[in-house]
């Protein structure tokens, strides 16, 4: 008679934790699905990711207003791996902006029209940096069909305090914000427990 109440006790201690570990998986399967048109995530322990973008990163242009001129801001992200401690991230300066990736948008442009993609910047807490394979990208986009090693397109280990993903559809990229941001949240949570 008295195992029962040492069961149900040990079961309520445990619950909260495969709760969480339940809700991560959710999350990683959801950020999985958000990105798959511009990627791949694989899980590599319950708490860490490694994104690979698809080769080769575009580059974004970001219009911004300066009185009644548009200057212009280009971003590339030269990455074929973050990985990414889920409980490194700042959730709270995970952004987004509409962006362009027609180089010729400069050209035609007009104020107020939206961009034909999404960048998702993700920034880690103080200190913490991302462990991250990046590549040169005329050397990348100069090489012939087929498998190439990584020493043809400059393939080197580098860390960073930020980066950003593209994304063509925004709905997908908002999902992914979310889901990046309940993740981070599990993950802690995870963390912190002994």
């Amino acid at each position: 008679m008295n195992k029962l109440p040492v069961f149900l006790l040990t079961c309520l201690f445990f619950a909260p934790g495969f709760s969480t570990a339940q809700n991560l998986t959710s999350d990683i399967q959801a950020m999985k699905s958000a990105y798959a048109a511009s990627g791949s995530i694989v899980a590599v322990d319950a708490r860490t990711i490694v994104i690979e973008p698809n080769m080769p990163a575009p580059l974004c242009a970001m219009p911004r207003a300066e009185g009644d001129k548009t200057t212009w801001t280009y971003y590339t992200f030269p990455l074929s791996s973050i990985t990414v401690p889920l409980a490194a991230v700042d959730e709270t300066l995970i952004g987004e902006d509409a962006v362009f990736t027609d180089p010729d948008e400069v050209k035609t442009y007009q104020p107020g029209k939206a961009g034909d993609a999404t960048m998702v910047v993700v920034a880690g807490l103080p200190g913490k940096e991302f462990h991250t394979l990046t590549y040169d990208l005329d050397k990348f986009v100069h090489l012939g069909p087929g498998p190439h090693p990584g020493s043809e397109y400059g393939q080197a280990p580098d860390d960073t305090e930020a980066f950003g993903l593209t994304f063509v559809d925004r709905t997908d990229a908002r999902a992914f914000e979310m889901a990046l941001k309940d993740a981070v949240v599990h993950a802690r949570a995870q963390t912190a427990r002994p």
